[in-house]
């Protein structure tokens, strides 16, 4: 049975998601952590792509006070000579299919609001989004799909398939972060997809029962 247009509501997670910022976040984390006497490097922080800074400073440099080293890591990630944030393959596309099938958009991250506007904005995807969540990680990000009355939820992390269960919402797993597709279908995914160039084909799929 197709499902009625009005009821379509997708949620995308952003980073390594919709948008790569990867050497943004990878370049804040290791100025930051320098600064204050800790050298880390790309293979240590590669595990925590897109979970909240605190837990990442808590698993690489357990001794730094987090508040702190937030708050320096987000004047490295906010200065303009940062890395540029780009978009994801197919992540227009899957953001203009959604509206094309009369759909609302909602994004939740883990990252801070004003970051998240920010990075939508530098991937040209800012008009395509209808709402946006931040600070949230995992089931913490049900709620906020459950308050858009989320349908579907796609992700590229683990933590992200729990959120699209705690919301009732069918779990889309992007093998674009750092979890492959079995990884994210032993925790919940219902499909996973290799990148949102292939989402388009499927949501037609998905909404006409196929």
């Amino acid at each position: 049975m197709a499902l009625p247009q009005s009821r379509l509501v997708v949620g995308f997670d952003l980073d390594l998601t919709l948008v790569d910022s990867r050497e943004r976040i990878m370049r804040s984390y290791i100025h930051a952590l320098r600064d204050v006497g800790v050298e880390v490097s790309r293979e240590d922080l590669e595990p925590h792509m897109g979970i909240p800074l605190t837990h990442t400073v808590a698993a690489v440099a357990p001794a730094v006070d987090a508040d702190a080293l937030v708050a320096r890591y987000r004047r490295y990630y906010d200065d303009p000579a940062s890395p540029p944030t780009e978009p994801m393959r197919g992540a227009a596309e899957a953001l203009s299919a959604v509206r094309q099938h009369g759909g609302r958009i909602v994004v939740v991250s883990a990252k801070y609001v004003p970051a998240v506007h920010t990075a939508l904005e530098e991937a040209g995807l800012v008009d395509l989004v209808d709402a946006v969540y931040g600070e949230l990680f995992a089931e913490d990000k049900s709620a906020a799909l459950l308050e858009q009355e989320a349908t579907v939820y796609v992700g590229d992390h683990p933590g992200d398939m729990a959120a699209a269960a705690g919301a009732g919402a069918l779990a889309v797993g992007v093998t674009t972060g750092s979890h492959d597709a079995q990884a994210l279908s032993a925790v919940g995914a219902a499909v996973t997809l290799e990148h949102l160039a292939a989402f388009p084909g499927w949501l037609r799929g998905h909404l006409t029962g196929r």
